[in-house]
């Protein structure tokens, strides 16, 4: 079974876990709702929430639910929750859950329309396993979706990140652009000249170099300032928002 295409709309994925997918989504979802442009959003999976508390509080789905001010309830944004902070389809074992391909598909179908424009939110990297012989580079394909990738600035960043383009340049996927997110307050050498090596080995566009806040964004001048390090018009002519 596949999934009906989304004609309009971009995969958010990163480079490794823990680099910024969730901060990006967020800030586009609160730019897009700025803007009073419909979309849908959904991140397939999410681990590391154990209840009900945890998916309100914590979940990345709360989080850029809560700055696009979406009113879709959480189980419909994140229709697979896992217990442990492990890869999707490692935490589901252990869960004793048998999430695979036609399972997934068909949340996200649910979730999605063709009508509106979709920020779909990865886990982990690009060949981080979801389901058995499922990696998120196989759900990208599945969607039809051009990809944004973010990544870290730090010490073996521009690595991940080659290796992470070049895969998806094998597998002939679109890629809007690259996001540049720094992780620390006084970014070292490698992280401030992170942009300018990437450039010499690629020709994707660095849509963006995003400030380290030292707390979560939840307020307007946090994503305002987010924002301003965002080329937010040369993303949505190329995703289609």
């Amino acid at each position: 079974m596949g999934i009906k295409k989304v004609q309009r709309g971009v995969f958010i994925t990163g480079t490794d876990t823990e680099v910024g997918k969730t901060v990006v989504a967020a800030l586009l979802a609160w730019t897009l709702a700025r803007r009073r442009i419909a979309f849908d959003y959904i991140k397939p999976v999410e681990t590391g929430i154990g209840d009900r508390q945890a998916l309100e509080t914590l979940s990345d789905a709360a989080r850029v639910k809560a700055a696009g001010r979406l009113h879709a309830p959480l189980e419909e944004i994140v229709p697979f929750t896992f217990a442990e902070p492990l890869a999707p389809l490692l935490a589901a074992r252990r869960q004793g859950v048998a999430l695979d391909r036609e399972l997934l598909l068909e949340a996200v179908r649910n979730r999605l329309s063709p009508a509106r424009p979709a920020l779909v939110e990865g886990a982990g990297g690009l060949l981080a396993p979801l389901c058995p012989d499922y990696l998120v580079l196989d759900l990208i394909r599945d969607l039809g979706l051009p990809v944004l990738v973010v990544s870290r600035t730090g010490l073996g960043a521009v690595n991940h990140s080659l290796l992470t383009l070049r895969q998806l340049e094998r597998e002939k996927v679109s890629v809007v652009g690259l996001v540049a997110n720094h992780c620390r307050l006084e970014p070292e050498i490698a992280e401030r000249e992170f942009v300018s090596q990437l450039r010499d080995f690629t020709d994707v566009e660095i849509l963006g170099e995003l400030p380290f806040l030292q707390t979560s964004p939840a307020a307007d001048a946090d994503w305002e300032r987010l924002s301003s390090a965002f080329d937010t018009d040369t993303f949505r002519s190329r995703a289609g928002f």
